[in-house]
């Protein structure tokens, strides 16, 4: 049985879900931001044995350990409703931080059955993430990467001699204001116009600068366990700041997603790469640049594709098929 570890509001493990249905293939949702109040939960650790439980409050759905042949770690969040009104915030607040500890333990838990199979890996996935470390293992891999620095020291500014620079969120990719939020986009600008700022500026952030690669289009390949969806991303059509810099910008205003058949050298480096984190699933985002050579920006490992599916690309039915095949594969093992 496939267990699907998400949250209540994210939609795109529901076309998946569909199609897992229609193929009378066994899974379990569980939406880790009500694990308290919709799911009854036991698990026994002893000397002896080892078992676990999760079934719906309302529902007769239920996941054993035994039952659990995949798993689909989606967009686990912290426990955010308990079942019974608390009327104590602090309390209510200690009860939840009891259950996001609970989400954790029961996930790096699941790791233990070294016969699970894994799209998404609570431990892999967040090694993987350090965008770092995506740098370092695709340079290694010998794909071209852009010049990167992560620093809080403006004099560092100088490794970029001059040329135009990317500025980039490492994790906060909106800011609070008012009533609504700040996205923060990657933004063109040069080291003169980071001087600017001025040292106090620089120096109170981990500042993540690329310098900035003229593109002729990007690619957004999606990777599941070595099947490989492709779509060209016609950025540089648009306005700056309608998708030519980031091009997520672009969804406003009608950026063109192509579907192409994977440059084979890409395909080569997406497996080594995903190879090498232990993972079978990743968004990769690459970059053609003016002279013709495809640069490595980044791998979401745990990466969106929805809005891919109106261009032709059919993720959705790709990762169902996958588990489809590998839930009746094991069916037949037994």
């Amino acid at each position: 049985m496939l267990l699907i570890i998400t949250n209540e509001s994210d939609i795109h493990p529901n076309p998946v879900i569909d199609k897992l249905s229609e193929a009378g293939c066994a899974f379990f949702r569980l939406n880790t931001d009500k694990i308290v109040s919709d799911y009854d939960i036991s698990c026994f650790i002893s000397n002896e044995e080892y078992h676990f439980e999760i079934k719906y409050k309302n529902a007769p759905h239920s996941i054993t350990d035994k039952q659990v042949t995949c798993v689909w770690e989606r967009r686990p969040i912290e426990p955010l409703t308990t079942y019974d009104h608390i009327e104590d915030q602090n309390v209510r607040k200690a009860i939840l931080d009891e259950a996001d500890g609970f989400v954790r333990y029961l996930r790096y838990a699941l790791t233990f059955n070294k016969d699970i199979l894994w799209i998404g890996h609570p431990l892999y996935e967040r090694l993987a993430g350090s965008k770092m470390l995506q740098k370092l293992v695709a340079r290694e891999l010998g794909m071209k990467i852009p010049p990167t620095l992560f620093s809080n020291d403006i004099s560092t500014l100088s490794f970029f001699h001059e040329k135009d620079v990317a500025l980039k969120p490492i994790s906060s990719f909106d800011i609070p204001m008012g009533d609504g939020s700040i996205v923060f986009y990657t933004q063109k600008t040069t080291p003169q116009e980071i001087s600017k700022l001025g040292d106090v500026a620089f120096r109170n952030n981990i500042n993540f600068i690329e310098e900035y690669i003229g593109k002729q289009y990007e690619l957004r390949i999606t990777v599941i366990n070595g099947h490989f969806l492709t779509a060209r991303v016609d950025s540089q059509l648009q306005d700056a700041d309608k998708g030519a810099i980031d091009w997520r910008q672009g969804y406003d205003y009608s950026i063109a997603f192509v579907p192409i058949e994977t440059p084979p050298q890409l395909k080569s480096f997406c497996m080594n790469f995903l190879t090498y984190f232990h993972l079978n699933f990743g968004c990769f985002d690459f970059i053609k640049g003016l002279d013709g050579e495809y640069v490595f920006l980044e791998c979401n490992t745990n990466g969106q594709w929805l809005w891919l599916e109106e261009t032709g690309l059919d993720i959705s039915s790709a990762l169902a098929e996958f588990f489809i095949e590998q839930i009746n594969g094991e069916k037949n093992r037994n």
